[in-house]
């Protein structure tokens, strides 16, 4: 059971215990994973093919085969230096020579539906694509019917491999806070501060891109049961730079909604989640949980307070400091679901209620 011990004058949760409650895929992963002998081929070579390259590369020694890329100077330049990979333009040629045994899909959102489609038809069995899975709802619903029996699908929905947020989630399980009666929440970043029209063929913006992170959370954590108002406000796109929502959960509580990629007081990306309870508030980010009771919890060490930082929940993890430790979580996840041929935790047939409400947002955002 996850417990709060006192160590100098701080409470932490034990260390055995979080792993094992909170993160079990670092559970003997290398004894199990290292002696796999896997083909991995990532499609997209930017900013996130990069990340999850070198994660897996450094989880398991060259195992990534394969990069394929439109562009000729990157494919060329990247040749040149990076021997023990093989770059390709086309994608079918990859295919046919590599046979890889799982895909990456790191590519602009506006193509995920378009390969990954093509990906399961050419019979590659384990696919991961980064978020958002696909532009909308009826997109995903035609990916899982094209899937046939064996074949795995994983979105990189990354916070759910955020173990502030599992931490969040079992402490709401256990009642630690009494009924839920309300919750406000938002995703912030700086990175649209300037006019752009990258996003205008893709039709929608922050919601989409960023919000879908917070969505996601909390389709996971709590019931949404409908949305009661939306609205996307443009500031340097032609799409939504902001975008705020209120909707109504299982139980009657409303939860507040706020996404926006255009706040100059954020230069990395945060989640907040705050749920206010009959015994209490529950706050929780990347960086920390933070909990206040009116009773004392066995959760909380049988104490009214409990206050965790990104460190006390991150000790031994396999050193890789490409990023945010979720990132080699998640990835570690997946090459686990391959190992054991097991549906992923962020499986696009759990990504279906997240894509339905944003979806549901869009449309009650253009009624507005």
């Amino acid at each position: 059971m996850l417990r709060a011990v006192d160590y100098d004058d701080k409470r932490i949760i034990d260390t055995r215990s979080s792993i094992s409650v909170l993160c079990p895929e670092l559970i003997n992963w290398k004894e199990r994973l290292l002696l796999s002998e896997l083909k991995i081929a990532v499609i997209g070579f930017g900013k996130m093919g990069l990340l999850h390259s070198g994660i897996l590369n450094l989880l398991i020694p060259n195992v990534v085969k394969a990069i394929v890329d439109k562009s000729f100077l990157l494919t060329f330049g990247a040749s040149k230096t990076i021997k023990s990979i093989k770059f390709y333009r086309d994608l079918e040629e990859m295919l046919g020579k590599v046979k890889p045994d799982a895909v990456y899909v790191t590519t602009p959102t506006s193509s995920h539906y378009t390969i990954v489609k093509s990906l399961l038809e050419h019979g590659v069995k384990y696919v991961f694509v980064e978020k958002p899975p696909t532009l909308n709802y009826k997109q995903l619903q035609s990916l899982i019917s094209t899937k046939r029996n064996g074949q795995i699908v994983m979105v990189g929905f990354q916070k759910k491999y955020a173990l502030t947020f599992r931490h969040a989630k079992l402490l709401l399980e256990n009642g630690i806070i009494g009924e839920v009666e309300g919750v406000s929440t938002y995703i912030r970043s700086g990175d649209i501060l300037e006019p752009t029209s990258r996003f205008d063929a893709l039709g929608r913006g922050v919601l989409l891109d960023l919000g879908v992170h917070l969505i996601d959370l909390l389709t996971w954590l709590f019931k949404v049961k409908s949305v009661v108002k939306a609205e996307g406000k443009s500031l340097y796109t032609r799409v939504d730079d902001v975008f705020v929502a209120e909707l109504e959960a299982e139980g009657g509580f409303k939860i507040f909604v706020e996404a926006s990629w255009s706040n100059p007081d954020y230069r990395v990306p945060e989640t907040y989640i705050e749920a206010r309870g009959s015994q209490g508030v529950l706050q929780v980010t990347e960086d920390y949980v933070k909990v206040s009771t009116s009773i004392g919890h066995e959760l909380l060490g049988n104490k009214r307070e409990l206050v965790l930082y990104k460190p006390h929940y991150y000790q031994g993890i396999p050193p890789v400091n490409l990023a945010d430790p979720e990132y080699t979580i998640e990835d570690i996840h997946f090459l686990e679901s391959v190992h054991e041929g097991q549906e992923p935790l962020t499986s696009i047939e759990k990504s279906l209620e997240t894509m339905k409400l944003v979806d549901e947002l869009y449309e009650a955002a253009g009624r507005g």
